[in-house]
């Protein structure tokens, strides 16, 4: 949880000296808003920006060779697919305990499963590389902030994929009226 103030279409940290860059949605909405991942921090006062990387790919490699080298497709294909489930479960949850312990503000919340998949909890776990931020470049700022590479072991490639596979990074926003959007299309 890092305090962080809007400026535009950019995310700064206050304490890190590292600035987030999000594209704005250029297309015609007619009256609809134009969206920015920064539209969802406060420009004035006090806010905050969560911000994490996951793994549940260390030995995944190995593992998937070991199976490969088999013939076992079927246990390759499903390791690798735990693996980046596992991952994904890893985010819903440090999602979920920031909304009720660290922001407070959902202590006594209660989903089903559908309602978990569907998102219908306040908040946002937008990604870098995705809709409403596809520059994956700035994964290396996560990197640099939480020094994820000596931390938890994961690393970027030249292409900013992270390795090992089954890594998940991104960005938590509690604004209430945060959503999940595209930047390139209407949605």
């Amino acid at each position: 949880m890092f305090p962080a103030k809007s400026e535009n279409e950019n995310i700064v940290l206050y304490e890190d000296n590292i600035t987030f860059n999000y594209p704005r949605q250029l297309i015609n909405k007619g009256k609809q808003p134009n969206y920015c991942l920064a539209d969802f921090i406060s420009s004035e006062g006090s806010d905050h920006l969560g911000v994490f990387t996951v793994t549940a790919g260390h030995g995944l490699k190995k593992l998937v060779e070991k199976y490969e080298s088999n013939h076992d497709d079927y246990s390759s294909i499903m390791v690798k697919l735990i693996a980046d489930r596992f991952a994904e479960a890893s985010a819903e949850w440090l999602h979920e305990k920031i909304r009720k312990e660290y922001w407070g503000f959902a202590k006594d919340e209660k989903f089903s499963h559908d309602e978990l998949i569907k998102e219908k909890y306040i908040g946002i776990r937008p990604a870098p590389g995705y809709p409403a931020c596809p520059d994956h470049t700035e994964k290396d700022k996560i990197w640099k902030l939480l020094d994820v590479e000596n931390m938890i072991g994961v690393t970027l490639t030249e292409t900013r994929a992270m390795w090992p596979t089954a890594s998940v990074c991104g960005w938590i926003f509690s604004h209430p009226e945060s959503r999940y959007f595209s930047v390139l299309k209407n949605k």
